[in-house]
């Protein structure tokens, strides 16, 4: 006689009451209004994220540029860059003069104003110091912030906040291969004065710094280095300085100022040597009364300060990066060249 399964063994539910039947109906309904709430909550999440997102792209983003001087030459192509990147992402910059802020404690309260008016983004060039570098970092947990033309001096190997910049540096290197060049690498002798804007500006430190490592061995003396504020402070003058044979001026201010020395016959015969980005300086150049001027690419600068802030702003999750610009060296020869011809114009602008 042969043993035969049960209906129930043969269903799988041999070891299973009517009762166990049950609960296991109960918890497997379970299950699925689980996964069901789960699957629901993700479809509500997603459509909130794409209402949102379509939400913003319909919103046209507001950018605040604080800069100083806003009006001066200097600022002509860094501003046409701003115009041109503005028009081709569709966004609106509007431009803030700080030229009445001379507290770093001003300067932050500018930043929080357009902030509070309603700013997506900050562009700002910073003359502060540690202190203000903090309070920035705070400012863009809410709100992306690109550094403009140089990071802060106490901080520059921070980079958590991003910075548009020519190699300040190598700008100073070049301007005294230049120099080298022009006296076929012989400087032995040659006295040196070193003039610069302002005495906590990362990018004049780093370009001194430049200039004075490839002086190094060529016989060279600097004899003096003065700033402008430092001026200010002690009374004194670019013109009241030794007499030296070369004057290296590290930012369009003081090549400005210098070469508005030379044609006014103020520095006994020094030839002028540097850097700058404005009209004015090219006409010195042009007009003899300097020999070399290395020109930062601000339009390159402005487009590319608007651009970085709008990838952080329309791009989830992004990191903004540091953007490098290009320097031109220019001299009499190749000055009104084919190739410099697009520099000029947005010099112009």
């Amino acid at each position: 006689m042969y043993w035969q399964p049960s209906l129930r063994w043969a269903q799988g539910d041999w070891c299973l009451s009517d009762e166990g039947k049950e609960r296991k109906k109960m918890k497997n309904g379970k299950r699925s209004f689980i996964l069901t709430e789960i699957i629901l909550g993700m479809l509500v999440v997603i459509l909130a994220f794409f209402m949102l997102y379509n939400k913003n792209e319909d919103k046209t983003e507001r950018i605040a540029v604080i800069i100083p001087d806003i009006e001066e030459s200097q600022w002509s192509a860094f501003k046409y860059g701003l115009k041109m990147a503005s028009q081709e992402y569709g966004v609106n910059t509007i431009l803030i003069s700080k030229s009445n802020i001379n507290l770093s404690e001003d300067e932050m309260e500018v930043v929080k104003q357009e902030i509070d008016k309603g700013a997506d983004a900050i562009i700002v060039k910073m003359t502060g110091n540690s202190n203000e570098y903090s309070q920035l970092k705070k400012i863009q947990k809410k709100v992306p912030i690109m550094l403009a033309g140089e990071s802060l001096a106490e901080t520059k190997k921070q980079s958590d906040i991003p910075v548009t910049e020519p190699d300040q540096y190598e700008m100073g290197v070049a301007l005294v291969q230049k120099l080298l060049e022009k006296n076929n690498g012989n400087l032995s002798g040659k006295k040196i004065g070193i003039f610069l804007e302002n005495s906590n500006s990362e990018a004049d430190l780093n370009r001194r710094e430049g200039v004075c490592d490839t002086l190094k061995g060529t016989g060279a003396e600097i004899v003096w280095t003065v700033s402008r504020d430092e001026e200010i402070k002690r009374n004194t003058t670019l013109q009241s300085q030794r007499k030296v044979d070369i004057v290296l001026a590290l930012d369009d201010t003081s090549f400005v100022e210098a070469g508005e020395s030379v044609k006014q016959n103020n520095l006994y015969g020094a030839i002028v040597y540097g850097i700058g980005n404005s009209t004015e300086a090219v006409y010195y150049l042009d007009a003899r009364w300097a020999e070399c001027l290395i020109v930062p690419d601000e339009f390159t600068a402005g487009y590319q300060c608007v651009a970085e802030t709008v990838n952080a702003l329309r791009k989830t999750f992004y990191q903004m990066k540091n953007q490098e610009v290009p320097y031109t060296v220019l001299t009499r020869d190749n000055l009104f060249s084919k190739e410099n011809q697009d520099l000029l114009f947005t010099l112009s602008k």
